[in-house]
Order: C-alpha cells, then sequence, then structure tokens
C-alpha cells in the first residue's frame, strides 16, 4: 500500500472518529443544559400556605379556648379548631390588631404566630400537616416538577408568609424571598446582585440575578 493511499486512510479515519466525537460532545452539552434547570421559588397565595401559633394569653374568650402552651401549634389549616364554638377561639388568635398611628399590625397580646418550613415546600404543599385531601395545595405541582428532574429543598423552593399582613409590613414577602432568591441562584451557580436592592417585579434571564 503506497504512501498515498495510506494518508488517505488515515485522513478517513480521524474524520470518521472526529463526527461521531463532536455528535457526543453535543450530546453532553445538551444533556448537562437539560439537568441544569433554572430554581424555582414557589409563592403561595392568601391561606396559601401553614400558620403556627404559640399562646401565653392574659384572657380567652370562651372558657374552652387554650390561655397557654408550651409549643407552637397548627392555626393553619387546622379542621379541629374550625368547629362550632372552638372556632371562636381560632378567630381571637388568627385575627390582627390593627394600630390607626402607625398604620401597622400586630398580633393579640399573648399570642405568637410563625410561618413553618421558609425554604422549604412542605407548608404549601399541604395547609394541613396531616395530609389530608381536602389540605392539598401546591402538592401536585411540587410532584410534577419533581418529575421533571427539580429536587425539593436544591432547585426547588417555597417561600411562605404571613399571608395575612400587607406585603410592606416590617417582615414583608420580599424581603424573606430575595435572600432565598440570592442564595439557591448562587448555589447553582449565578454570579448574585446587590442584597440591598431586592425585588420580585422582574426576573433576570440569569437565575442568581435579580433586580428592582
Amino acid at each position: 500500500m503506497d504512501r498515498h493511499h495510506l494518508t488517505c486512510r488515515a485522513t478517513q479515519l480521524r474524520s470518521g472518529l472526529l463526527v461521531p466525537l463532536l455528535l457526543l460532545m453535543m450530546l453532553a452539552d445538551l444533556a448537562l443544559s437539560v439537568q441544569r434547570h433554572p430554581p424555582v421559588v414557589l409563592v403561595p397565595g392568601d391561606l396559601g400556605n401553614q400558620l403556627e401559633a404559640k399562646l401565653d394569653k392574659p384572657k380567652v374568650v370562651h372558657y374552652l379556648c387554650s390561655k397557654r402552651t408550651d409549643s407552637y401549634f397548627t392555626l393553619w389549616l387546622n379542621l379541629e379548631l374550625l368547629l362550632p364554638v372552638i372556632i371562636d377561639c381560632w378567630i381571637d388568635n388568627i385575627r390582627l390588631v390593627y394600630n390607626r398611628t402607625s398604620r401597622a399590625t400586630q398580633f393579640p397580646d399573648g399570642v405568637d404566630v410563625r410561618v413553618p418550613g421558609f425554604g422549604e415546600t412542605f407548608s404549601l404543599e399541604f395547609l394541613d400537616p396531616s395530609k389530608r385531601t381536602v389540605g392539598s395545595y401546591f402538592h401536585t405541582m411540587v410532584e410534577s416538577l419533581v418529575g421533571w428532574g427539580y429536587t425539593r429543598g436544591e432547585d426547588l423552593r417555597g417561600a411562605p408568609y404571613d399571608w395575612r399582613r400587607a406585603p410592606t409590613a416590617t417582615t414583608g414577602l420580599e424581603g424573606q424571598v430575595y435572600p432565598r432568591l440570592h442564595f439557591t441562584g448562587c448555589a447553582l451557580g449565578g454570579r448574585g446582585q446587590d442584597p440591598a436592592r431586592p425585588g420580585l417585579r422582574r426576573q433576570q434571564s440569569h437565575p442568581c440575578y435579580w433586580a428592582t
């Protein structure tokens, strides 16, 4: 076999290997881009996530109402608290007191309410911790996203908040959500933005770039 023929065979061999190699590189790049999901943060609507309360009240509206609790209990959604008579206790605990001077709301005396599971999805997947069907909210959507490759607590997070209060409250939604968005986006390779300027009005193309 002459040198020219050997050269042609070597060139064909290299070309034949190059095409599958480029194809594999392209497929690997596509697989990487598919696996790298943009982060999703679910923000529920009114009544859309659990609330917990702890009591140490000076008085109650009914003798059946609890005046003091040693730990936090589910305030929303707890179907047992919506029964006749007992619902009066629930109303007194879940209500807010409006200050006309400061135009701010505050909890009733002796009632401390907190939002469980910020950054997680459980408190908005099921409003009732017992996971009864009547309390199912974001569960179907979360399960669908997990089926598409998302992972709870990593690139799929929840932003529950006290939906009774105005967004302009001191612990407003925007001030709570931005650090979670910033952390999640940066953990997935984003560059981040000045945390002094949070905003939810517009999402930029980059998963870690949020602007007012």
